[in-house]
């Protein structure tokens, strides 16, 4: 297939978290390549638009988040605006030379893209960010008992279990939008590109287990430059402060270890952990060139999220620099781990097992070797943009 034109979609066209900054650089990378390239949103900040890509938005609110609710709630199950208006563009585009990539759907656009997109026969991609082609929370995980869920998703079990980090009625509103997104992909044959192995495996059982699929990483690190060799004490915890993240199992591993701890991040735990831990370091969220510092500074970066996961970037910015992760085996992180080589993984969830890792770092000699292992593995095939969008690229043309 020659590829002229490429529709990226995504909820918002500004950086709102992880699926939306890899939508966003992918449609600058696209275009610095020479394609031509359409941005559909639903949530707009036009101050964050580039320069030769062409946007095109509903100007609706994040679903959840409208004042109206029985509107937001139908937006959320079935977008009708989203998808008039997206015909509106594909009608002007062929079909033959053009991909519709699709990241982000659920907060705001709904399934009803697929639909049309479908409809006028091009060719789809959806990169696999979380876990909404399968579980109605898009995480395999309850919020409510904080762990992961092994449920068969839409099961009556699963219908009967209060998991959503809000509320029950949510979840019912995530069940039925499930369904009717369910009852639309059923028809459809698309391509799907999954971020990690690991989260191409847990998707094994859905219903895009029969599409065409590759793995593609997400872009991550930092631009290469010398290893800090210097002895280093400092453990680093980077990201939310929810439950769902395990912050405590750092606060508490490292307190126990009597250790340097800094945490970057914030969130609904912050306050309650400060006045709980005041020997560790809350810094809050800091510019990627602050991080930056910090991690290169620090003898471990400890990643502690309880859930899946479906990459883990701030883990693979921190091997970049030559900094070991220690991660929980449930994560797909751990995949990019080798135990004593470039991290250490421990049992998922359990503190004590954490703790016991975490005092392996204490031998110098050790936790040297893992840096520079760390450092030469990840540099010998670098998660680059140059990589991403050349994987990307032949993707798009063997469809």
């Amino acid at each position: 297939m020659e590829v002229k034109t490429v529709v990226i979609i995504n909820d918002f066209n500004y950086t709102q978290g992880g699926a939306s900054k890899v939508s966003i650089d992918t449609a600058k990378l696209l275009l610095q390549k020479g394609l031509k390239v359409y941005f559909f949103s639903a949530v707009n900040k036009p101050e964050e638009n580039i320069k030769g890509i062409e946007y095109i938005t509903t100007n609706q609110k994040e679903a959840l988040k409208e004042k109206n609710k029985i509107l937001g709630c139908i937006n959320g199950i079935y977008n009708i605006k989203a998808k008039k208006e997206l015909k509106k563009l594909l009608m002007t585009l062929d079909n033959k030379t053009t991909i519709v990539h699709i990241h982000g759907w659920t907060k705001a656009l709904s399934s009803s893209i697929f639909k049309i997109s479908n409809d006028l026969n091009f060719k789809i991609v959806v990169t696999v960010h979380e876990y909404f082609m399968h579980c109605p929370n898009g995480g395999f995980f309850n919020y409510k008992e904080n762990r992961i869920c092994n449920l068969n998703p839409l099961s009556l079990k699963c219908i009967k279990c209060n998991c959503d980090s809000r509320n029950y009625l949510i979840k019912l509103y995530r069940i039925f939008r499930q369904k009717i997104q369910n009852k639309i992909i059923k028809k459809i044959k698309a391509n799907a590109i999954y971020v990690s192995d690991f989260s191409k495996d847990i998707l094994k059982n859905s219903l895009i287990k029969n599409w065409n699929s590759i793995v593609i990483n997400n872009t991550a690190g930092y631009e290469k430059e010398e290893r800090n060799l210097e002895k280093k004490n400092i453990l680093v915890y980077l990201g939310r402060l929810s439950k769902e993240k395990g912050v405590y199992l750092f606060c508490e591993s490292v307190t126990k270890l009597n250790g340097n701890g800094i945490i970057i991040g914030d969130g609904p735990l912050r306050k309650e952990l400060e006045e709980k831990y005041k020997n560790l370091k809350f810094v809050g969220w800091k510019s990627k060139e602050e991080i930056k510092n910090i991690l290169k500074e620090s003898k471990a970066l400890v990643f502690t999220s309880l859930w899946y996961e479906t990459m883990g970037m701030t883990a693979i910015e921190a091997l970049s620099l030559g900094v070991p992760v220690v991660v929980g085996d449930k994560s797909a992180t751990s995949s990019y781990i080798t135990d004593n080589i470039n991290g250490l993984k421990y049992e998922n969830g359990n503190v004590d097992n954490l703790y016991e890792k975490l005092k392996i770092l204490e031998d110098d000699k050790l936790g040297q070797e893992m840096s520079k292992n760390a450092y030469n593995l990840y540099w010998k095939n670098p998660f680059s943009e140059q990589r991403y969008i050349k994987e990307l690229l032949e993707f798009y043309k063997k469809l």
